[in-house]
């Protein structure tokens, strides 16, 4: 009886042949399966990732490396730049004139310097 979807040679050898290719890409089937069932495994037993700074002051380009920036730490805009501390945002903002807060995250809304 002929099978409709794969229809198979009537000589041995091309047979022998088949067999072969398919004994192959079953071994390779096998160790990819074994690959990623090890990555699935660490990936379950890494720890989670580390939370996000509060702050962030985003230096610009050049030698000076003047403050540019603050942002929030929750900011997607930029992750260049070093973490801060509250206290040093606010110092930024108040003694720096040419730095801004960041238009997306309003650190300085959430640090309270827009209400007053």
């Amino acid at each position: 009886m002929q099978d409709p979807l794969l229809p198979l040679p009537p000589a041995l050898d091309q047979l022998l042949v088949i067999r072969r290719w398919l004994e192959l890409t079953l071994a390779r089937v096998d160790e990819r399966i074994t690959a990623v069932q090890a990555a699935d495994e660490r990936r379950a037993h890494r720890l989670p990732p580390p939370e996000p700074p509060q702050w962030w002051i985003e230096y610009g380009i050049g030698v000076a490396r003047r403050p540019d920036r603050v942002h929030t730490g929750a900011c997607k805009v930029t992750s260049r730049g070093r973490v801060a501390t509250r206290q040093m945002i606010l110092e930024v903002l108040r003694t720096v004139p040419t730095v801004i807060a960041c238009p997306l995250c309003r650190p300085d809304s959430e640090l309270g310097l827009l209400d007053s």
